[in-house]
């Protein structure tokens, strides 16, 4: 049974809590305690799967509670409950919490989302990667975008437009950005795609709060373990595939989940850099000196890929459905549950043809090496590969 721990000030909250989730007895094992030092006692004596806790507390609040679960329990899943919060106060939650709740919540919002992250971590008790991905709140941003954003945010005379523009260079701020968009603190109607919707619903004050907060980006140095990683590499080649599917996808609805997905897919790579960088080295030798992509090295060697270990965090974090399947498929499309002309579909034949196009690849664009042909047959879009390679084409030589 799943441990989760209710965290509040407020000893009729927590009673009514208890109550209300009564029903769920059988399927979690339920603890609750008053203010973080008691949370903290727990923790030290106890394993915990999930925790949730209330932001505003007198003595240790939500946030620095949080923290404490990270470095304690960095596996378990942090969830807060926020009433009215300063943006300061969200920059910093953003840095320790997997999701954000609005205060009151009603019960069965906050009981579907423990499920949620029941079910993925089941699949984090038999994956090393996983478990990583799981523990992740912060993931590192290149200094030089972190620089440039918060000079940005303090000029009057930016714009959303400017904002999303810088975002889409860095994979970190994208998705951090994402997390708080779509987290139900802010209460977007719909699930939120676009890093232009995500800026205007954020605003330019939470936004600034959110890079000012030290602990909510790791401003990342290669370590020398991983030679030839470059992060910087990484964000160039994730603009290019996120920019290409969203032109196979125009007149599409999902298109903003295609460019975001293209934008994030990814993710895991960065997920593995700071906290399994001798097996990313292990990794791109090993693709390096066989001459086979990374995914297939990892598929092999642990039996998960980076694309797994993103999507996991993504869902973690509450991003669209749309956007995490696309990036767990977007190597092996054929295991989508449905298979059409989707987001997964198109930013699979991007991140395939900007793959197929890159200096080095024996075939060359002709070869079309890294496009799932059956997968194409499947869906009915075969007979439009040329049509998107010439379109790669231009596309890639303007970017």
């Amino acid at each position: 049974m799943r441990h989760v721990l209710f965290v509040d000030d407020d000893r009729d909250l927590l009673d009514g809590l208890r109550d209300a989730l009564r029903p769920r007895r059988r399927e979690w094992r339920m603890t609750f305690v008053e203010g973080g030092e008691a949370a903290v006692g727990v923790l030290e004596r106890e394993t915990v799967d999930i925790v949730v806790s209330d932001l505003r507390m007198p003595g240790m609040d939500g946030a620095t509670l949080l923290g404490k679960v990270a470095r304690l329990q960095p596996e378990a899943v942090r969830i807060v409950l926020s009433g009215h919060a300063d943006p300061e106060t969200i920059g910093r939650v953003a840095a320790v919490a997997h999701r954000i709740l609005v205060k009151p919540s009603p019960i069965n919002v906050v009981a579907n989302v423990i499920e949620r992250s029941c079910v993925l971590l089941d699949v984090t008790g038999e994956v090393q990667l996983i478990r990583a991905a799981a523990g992740a709140c912060v993931l590192p941003s290149p200094s030089t975008t972190y620089v440039e954003l918060t000079e940005m945010l303090g000029r009057p005379e930016t714009s959303t437009e400017q904002v999303a523009a810088l975002l889409e260079h860095d994979i970190a701020m994208a998705a951090k950005v994402l997390q708080l968009a779509n987290s139900a603190y802010f209460g977007p109607r719909d699930a939120v795609s676009s890093l232009r919707d995500a800026v205007t619903l954020l605003g330019h004050d939470t936004l600034r709060a959110l890079v000012v907060s030290v602990e909510a980006f790791q401003r990342f140095e290669v370590p020398a373990s991983i030679p030839g990683f470059s992060l910087e590499a990484v964000e160039h080649r994730s603009l290019q595939v996120g920019r290409l599917a969203h032109r196979l996808s125009e007149g599409n609805p999902e298109a903003d989940d295609a460019f975001a997905a293209g934008l994030l897919l990814d993710i895991g790579l960065l997920v593995v850099a700071m906290n399994e960088p001798e097996c990313l080295a292990g990794d791109l030798l090993a693709a390096e000196r066989e001459g086979r992509p990374v995914h297939e090295i990892e598929l092999a060697r642990h039996g998960i890929t980076h694309a797994e270990v993103g999507a996991h965090l993504l869902a973690l974090w509450g991003l669209p459905h749309t956007i995490v399947e696309a990036v767990a498929h977007h190597h092996r499309p054929m295991r989508s549950p449905a298979p059409c002309f989707d987001a997964i579909a198109t930013v699979h034949i991007a991140d395939a043809l900007v793959a197929d196009m890159e200096p080095g690849v024996p075939d060359g664009p002709a070869g079309l090496s890294r496009i799932d042909r059956d997968y194409l047959d499947r869906i009915g879009v075969a007979g439009r590969i040329d049509e998107w390679q010439r379109l790669a084409a231009v596309e890639l030589a303007t970017a």
